[in-house]
């Protein structure tokens, strides 16, 4: 039986019935695969035309540069979706996706939308503008990426992060779903720097923190170190 209500909670099929889904996942050549934690489904530099949609379960988006750093780009929950842009434009994909947990993704193909009679198919048409809406965000999504990236201290990154954490949670007590390691992978700092700087800003009154339980106690201001 398809997730529809699992899929309808993604942004490419916003506005679609679950009848419409079934049809439109069907002709999208869909396969499912479940992995055990630490299996990989995609790896750093293939070529594919599928794109995927965590269904249960979750995956760590992560490149490794050419000094052997393990750089955290992305976590995908359900209902996210991920190599979108790499399919539709078969470019070699810039991340390996590792289960960091039991996992089920649903695959499909992008060839359909491709075809020459897609154009004249409402539900391929529909479903094309909202990949072209994924895409958007997932631009915006990679220009923020950028500029935590370049932002001058770990305090600063830290800030971000954590006050962004706490507006997806609606709540100034959250947990971050990510552990020391793989927080100082994502924001591409230091380890043990991280740590030095999350216990200042302890001692400092600004937050608490049981390991990956948060709490905010002011507004964070964002300063160098």
């Amino acid at each position: 039986m398809m997730d529809t209500e699992i899929l309808k909670r993604n942004i490419l099929f916003k506005g679609f019935s679950d009848t419409e889904i079934e049809t439109l996942v069907s002709r999208l050549m869909p396969r499912e695969q479940l992995l055990k934690k630490g299996e990989t489904a995609l790896y750093d530099g293939d070529r594919t035309r599928e794109f995927g949609i965590v269904l249960c379960g979750s995956l760590r988006l992560s490149h490794i540069d050419e000094n052997g750093n393990c750089n955290l780009m992305e976590l995908i929950e359900p209902p996210g979706s991920f190599g979108i842009m790499n399919a539709a434009g078969d470019y070699r994909l810039a991340f390996s996706a590792v289960a960091s947990e039991r996992t089920r993704i649903l695959f499909m193909t992008t060839a359909p939308l491709f075809e020459s009679t897609a154009t004249k198919d409402p539900l391929l048409m529909r479903f094309l503008q909202n990949v072209t809406l994924r895409m958007a965000e997932k631009a915006e999504e990679l220009t923020k990426k950028l500029n935590d990236s370049i932002r001058r201290s770990t305090r600063e990154k830290l800030s971000t992060y954590l006050s962004d954490e706490s507006l997806k949670a609606r709540s100034r007590i959250f947990t971050i779903p990510l552990n020391r390691q793989e927080l100082a992978d994502f924001l591409f700092v230091d380890r043990s720097a991280m740590s030095t700087e999350l216990s200042r800003m302890k001692q400092e009154g600004l937050i608490k923190f049981n390991k990956n339980h948060f709490e905010l106690l002011l507004e964070l201001p964002e300063e160098d170190t």
